[in-house]
């Protein structure tokens, strides 16, 4: 038996970016940052996320950066070729739930010019 599954707490690094697809299937994107400190130092690690149909629609209408969240998903990784022909890999995480642990940001006012 293997079992392929994630849980990552972090804050959302920019906000999502949402996209359809040719089917007409929801997409989300973001980075999510997971902090630790190593004898005195601060490593931060980011993670790409996925988000997938009604969970992109959510995570649309919920989720900005800087936001607290825990996300649960698995592991994919995936090879691209990119611009200089050169073979890559990323691991990203696809999300099957997240929970927010942080409210959302006030969007900050304009002061009225005197």
């Amino acid at each position: 038996m293997s079992l392929n599954t994630l849980i990552l707490t972090g804050n959302l690094g920019s906000d999502p970016r949402f996209a359809l697809t040719t089917t007409g299937k929801q997409k989300a994107t973001f980075s999510l940052a997971t902090s630790r400190t190593f004898r005195g130092q601060k490593h931060t690690e980011w993670t790409p996320v996925i988000l997938w149909g009604t969970l992109a629609t959510r995570a649309e209408k919920l989720l900005s950066k800087g936001q607290a969240v825990l996300i649960h998903g698995e592991k994919r990784t995936r090879s691209y070729t990119d611009t200089h022909g050169a073979e890559r890999q990323v691991v990203e995480l696809v999300a099957s739930d997240f929970q927010i642990l942080s409210r959302k940001q006030a969007e900050p006012r304009e002061e009225a010019a005197q």
